[in-house]
C-alpha cells in the first residue's frame, strides 16, 4: 500500500525534491493550502504517512522589513507543524530548519532567516508527541545563490572577467548543497527510510565543503572564465543591499567566523551524508555546468 507524503511548497526548489525521493515514479496530487489557515493545512495533511514542511521568504522581502519577514516565516512554520501535529496517523515531519547561528555565535549574529525557523524548532520540541516524529532537516548552500543579491557574481566586460563582492574572507568554508533539485532526494529517501536514526536528530544536507575562494574558482572553470574574489565592507554591501545583506552577506560571514561550528546543533544530534550512507550525489562543479547566473 502506498504511503502518502504531503509536500508544503511542492513546486519550490527545496519542496520538488522528496516526490523524487522514490525509486517509483510516485503519483502526484497536486492540493491547495494556505499557510495562514491551520483548518485548510490540516485538510492537506489529512490521511499523510509524513509530512515534508519547509517556508522561504523570498516573496517577503521584497514588500518587508526584516521585522515583519520574520514574524511572518515564524507564524507560517508554526501554523505547519501544528497542523502536523493533530493529523491522525501520521508517522513522520521533516521540518526544514537552519542552525542556531545566534546561539552559536553567544549572540553575534542574529539571522533573520535563521531566527525565525529556530522559533518553530522551539516550538515542535515543545510538542512531545510531534517532536518524536520530526527530522529537522538543514540543507547547505544552493549552487544558485551565486544569483542572489550580496553573495552573486558580476560580469566585467571591459576586464572579460567576473567578480565576487564579498564582505567575508576568501578562506570562509562554504558548506553546499549545491543543485538541490537533484542532491536533496538522496537525502530524503534514508530520512523516511531509517526513522530509528532520523526521528528527533538534526540531519545536514550537504554534499561538500569548499573554502569561499574554492568555491568560486569551481564556478570559473566549469564556465570557462577568470573570476576573482573582492573583498569589500559590510557596510558598503549593505548600502548596495540593504536587508538582502542581512540574510545572504551576513550569513556568509557568520560562517567565516565560526567554520564548521556555524553548522552545529548544541545538544542535538547531527547525522551527515556518511552517517545515513547517501549516495549518488553530483558535484558542485556538475551543479555549475548546467547553471546560468
Amino acid at each position: 500500500m502506498p504511503k502518502l507524503v504531503t509536500v508544503v511548497g511542492a513546486t519550490g526548489n527545496q519542496g520538488r525534491a522528496p516526490r523524487s525521493a522514490r525509486p517509483e515514479k510516485p503519483s502526484v496530487e497536486v492540493v491547495a493550502a494556505d499557510l495562514d489557515s491551520i483548518d485548510s493545512l490540516k485538510a492537506a495533511f489529512a490521511g499523510s504517512y509524513a509530512v515534508y514542511g519547509v517556508t522561504g521568504i523570498d516573496g517577503l522581502l521584497a514588500e518587508h522589513d526584516l521585522a515583519t519577514v520574520e514574524k511572518v516565516e515564524e507564524a507560517w512554520g508554526r501554523a505547519i507543524a501544528q497542523a502536523a501535529s493533530e493529523t491522525a496517523g501520521l508517522r513522520h515531519f521533516i521540518w526544514s530548519t537552519l542552525p542556531r547561528a545566534s546561539e552559536i555565535s553567544g549572540g553575534r549574529y542574529r539571522l533573520s532567516n535563521h531566527a525565525a525557523k529556530n522559533k518553530v524548532d522551539d516550538y515542535v520540541r515543545g510538542d512531545p508527541g510531534l517532536a518524536a516524529k520530526t527530522t529537522f532537516l538543514v540543507v547547505a548552500q544552493y549552487h544558485s545563490n551565486y544569483s542572489y543579491g550580496p553573495v552573486s557574481i558580476h560580469p566585467v566586460p571591459s576586464a572579460g572577467a567576473y567578480v565576487h563582492f564579498a564582505s567575508h574572507p576568501p578562506d570562509t568554508p562554504v558548506a553546499w548543497i549545491g543543485d538541490v533539485t537533484r542532491n536533496l532526494p538522496p537525502f530524503i529517501k534514508p530520512i523516511l527510510e531509517q526513522p530509528e536514526k532520523t526521528r528527533g536528530n538534526v540531519v545536514f544536507a550537504c554534499e561538500e565543503v569548499r573554502t569561499s575562494e574554492d568555491s568560486l574558482q569551481i564556478w570559473a572553470r566549469s564556465k570557462g572564465v577568470r573570476a576573482f574574489h573582492v573583498p569589500v565592507s559590510a557596510e558598503l554591501v549593505c548600502s548596495l543591499w540593504g536587508k538582502y545583506a542581512d540574510v545572504l552577506a551576513a550569513m556568509w560571514r557568520y560562517w567565516g567566523e565560526f567554520g564548521e561550528k556555524s553548522w552545529s546543533a548544541p545538544g542535538h544530534t547531527v547525522l551527515t551524508k556518511e552517517d545515513l550512507g547517501v549516495t549518488g550525489l553530483i558535484s558542485l562543479a556538475e551543479s555549475f555546468r548546467d547553471y546560468e547566473i
